[in-house]
This record gives C-alpha cells, sequence and structure tokens, in this order.
C-alpha cells in the first residue's frame, strides 16, 4: 500500500477540491441553462425536440354567403399527432368545413389527410395520414389535472399562416368557461398568456417537460390582451379512443328541453311551491325523459316577447345534487355514461317524487 507524505496528500487534496467545486459549477451553468424558471433555452431545446411532431394543416372548403352565393374558402390551422399510426388531433372548428385536408410537417408538403372522428361539443377532431414511409413523431400526452396556476408553457403553431411559431408564457388560470354557438366548457377550460392567434387552433399547449396539456383554440377578442383558452389534454384523451373506434363521442342524453326557474320567473309564472330549478318546457318522443315519464309544460305565457310553457315538471336535483340551471344539468349528465340509472327530484304542484331515468346515447 502506498502512502503520500502529509503535504504532498494536503496540497493533493486542495487541487482535487478545487477541480470538484469547478466542476459542480460547470454542472450548475448547464443545469440553470435549461432551468425554465429563468433561462430561454429551454424553449428553444423543446421547440426542436417537439416541432417534427406538430402539423400545419391547409383546408379547402365551400363559403356559401349571405346571398345564396357558394365560392371556395381556404382555412389553416394545426395539429399533433398523437401516435405513430398517423392519427393527428385538431380542433374541430379547424377541419368542420373541410372538402379537402393538407398535411405538411418536415419535409412532407401537402399530404392529403383524412378526417376519423369528429365532436363538435368538445371542439376536437382525429384526421389522418398514411404513414408508410414517413417519419412520424407523436408528442407526449401530459396531465393537465397536475396544472398551476403561474406555471410556464409553450404554444407552437402556424398563427396567420407563419409556419412552425413558438411562443410563451403561463397558465394564466384554470376552471374557466367558454361558450359558443356549437361549444359549451363548465369550469374546465385553461386559461394562457401565451400568444394564441387564427392558425393556432388545434396545436399543443406544453409544460416544460415536454408533455401537450392543452388543445389551443380560441382567444379573446376585441380589446383584450393575451387571453388564450386551451382545451385541456384529460378531456381530449378521455373521448380520443372513441373518435377513432366510432368516429364520435357517445355522450349520454336525458332528452328534455328546459328553462331555469328562479324565484322572480316563479312569482310571474304563478308557481308557489318550487322557487328554482329547471322548468320542462319539451320532452323528446321516445327519450329516456319521454319512457321516465316526465311532464313538459303545455300551457303558453308571453311575457315581454318571451314564451314560456307552463304546467311541466320541475327537476331540481340529480342523484341529490342541485339542478338551477340547463347548463348544470348539462354538466352533471356528462358525468355518467349510457345505461347508468339517475334519480331525479321532480315537482308539479305540491306533489314531489323520485323519478328513475335510464339514460341513453344521444342521437
Amino acid at each position: 500500500m502506498f502512502f503520500l507524505k502529509p503535504r504532498k496528500y494536503i496540497f493533493l487534496t486542495l487541487l482535487l477540491v478545487f477541480f470538484a467545486l469547478s466542476a459542480a459549477s460547470i454542472s450548475a451553468g448547464r443545469s440553470f441553462a435549461y432551468d425554465p424558471k429563468g433561462s430561454g433555452s429551454v424553449v428553444e431545446r423543446l421547440f426542436n425536440e417537439l416541432k417534427p411532431g406538430v402539423v400545419h394543416i391547409r383546408v379547402l372548403g365551400i363559403a356559401r354567403l349571405k346571398n345564396g352565393a357558394i365560392m371556395p374558402e381556404e382555412d389553416i390551422g394545426t395539429g399533433f399527432f398523437i401516435d405513430k399510426n398517423g392519427d393527428i388531433l385538431t380542433n374541430f372548428h379547424v377541419i368542420g368545413n373541410a372538402g379537402k385536408i393538407y398535411i405538411s410537417f418536415l419535409k412532407y408538403k401537402d399530404i392529403r389527410a383524412s378526417i376519423i372522428g369528429t365532436d363538435p361539443a368538445s371542439d376536437i377532431a382525429v384526421i389522418h395520414i398514411n404513414p408508410a414511409g414517413k417519419t412520424i413523431i407523436p408528442l407526449i400526452m401530459g396531465d393537465s389535472d397536475s396544472l398551476r396556476v403561474g406555471e410556464r408553457v409553450i404554444a407552437i403553431g402556424n398563427p396567420y399562416n407563419l409556419y412552425q411559431t413558438v411562443t410563451t408564457g403561463i397558465v394564466s388560470g384554470l376552471k374557466r368557461s367558454l361558450f359558443s354557438p356549437s361549444v359549451r366548457f363548465y369550469g374546465n377550460i385553461i386559461q394562457t398568456d401565451a400568444a394564441i392567434n387564427p392558425g393556432n387552433s388545434g396545436g399543443p399547449l406544453v409544460d416544460y417537460n415536454g408533455h401537450v396539456i392543452g388543445i389551443n383554440t380560441a382567444k379573446l377578442a376585441n380589446n383584450a390582451q393575451n387571453i388564450g383558452f386551451t382545451i385541456p389534454i384529460n378531456l381530449a384523451k378521455k373521448n380520443i379512443p372513441q373518435l377513432i373506434k366510432y368516429g364520435r363521442v357517445i355522450r349520454p342524453w336525458l332528452g328534455i328541453e328546459a328553462i331555469k326557474l328562479n324565484e322572480d320567473l316563479s312569482v310571474l309564472l304563478g308557481i308557489k311551491y318550487v322557487k328554482k330549478g329547471l322548468l320542462i318546457e319539451k320532452v323528446f318522443p321516445e327519450s329516456p325523459a319521454f319512457k321516465a315519464g316526465l311532464v313538459a309544460g303545455s300551457r303558453l305565457i308571453a311575457m315581454k316577447n318571451i314564451n314560456y310553457l307552463t304546467g311541466g315538471d320541475i327537476i331540481t336535483r340529480i342523484n341529490n345534487k342541485k339542478v338551477y340551471s340547463f347548463s348544470r344539468l348539462e354538466e352533471l349528465i356528462s358525468t355518467f355514461t349510457p345505461g347508468q340509472v339517475v334519480i331525479l327530484k321532480v315537482h308539479k304542484g305540491k306533489t314531489v317524487r323520485s323519478v328513475k331515468v335510464r339514460l341513453s346515447s344521444m342521437p
């Protein structure tokens, strides 16, 4: 065994400590360079890793003008690969008017794509290209339920046809609601200040682990600044298998039309025993509600140019959860699957009863 002399040992020890500290400093510098909290280089790295899986979508369709004339229309959007089979996730509103769809990514330009499945209610769609001979790198889907306000994110897309644009920002808010003529999201939309513009629709919102946590879908118009909205990826993950298998999302259905009843309206309509709930105005024939014996209104009352059908059943609870609006009813129904039985608390005059309804799939 060889022993160093004390002086040489001390010198060698100091030398080793010096090199160790230098290495640690270099290592720390490298770690900081990819630190998502402050460095821009993480965006560069993630963009280079993710851009092969993000596609440019060009849609050719037909638009009908107000005077009835028909003219060709071209739209653009974004999507991203979800598997190596050539399946691409995007927004429904990107391809909803499609006659022909063309995809561009990496070195591949204007590849014809076909529609596999669409769901206008959640504004998502799956389209497909033939994967043969192509390099396809699917993106990894993350967990949108674990997001926190203030978390840093990046968006990749094709705003205004500017190919492969990356923007950065944070999660500005969670559990937002978003409504349009065809889409209703109740308290589950992600708000971000990462710049989102026309052409970004259908593109990924990605966390700093490189995982997709949302599908960029809309921005607040008018004078708003940096207020964008993203569909949570967990919502899409739940629906993708049905879109691929059935071409649509199979949702539970009750089969009624109803209006929100509050204290003021109940007084105006002469309803004495219930102050809040859903007043049924229509029951669809052969629907679950019809088969369960729910009754629609039959007496017409007109007030302030609004017609009300009164005399129908009033729903106040579903499975013991309060129902105070039609959107709340839709939200609660969406948590079930076709074939499940729900129990409604139903009022008519002084009578209160529990009604079992077996939900069916939405036609």
